[in-house]
């Protein structure tokens, strides 16, 4: 190499770290993309878990609400029974 002047030096020295610095940037911006992933991808799964948790618990409700009408039929049976022997 040649001798440089300082001011040569300078600039060349400012574009190996302006380098370096993008460098670093598009290296931590990847990283911080790829944490921000995961992050994304463990509230849907936590999500996800939440929502068949409510499904299961509103099969569970739907299921006695279909019980609760069988039964109220049965003790309107069970009244007009009683009524009929009542009657007797």
């Amino acid at each position: 190499m040649q001798n440089l002047t300082p001011a040569q030096a300078t600039v060349i020295a400012s574009i190996i770290s302006g380098l370096v610095a993008v460098i670093v940037c598009v290296w931590n911006n990847r990283a911080m993309a790829s944490k921000q992933k995961i992050a994304e991808a463990q509230r849907d799964a936590k999500l996800e878990m939440w929502m068949q948790t409510v499904d299961r618990k509103l099969d569970t409700h739907n299921g006695y609400a279909e019980r609760f009408s069988e039964i109220k039929e049965d003790i309107a049976g069970i009244r007009a029974s009683i009524e009929f022997l009542k009657e007797k």
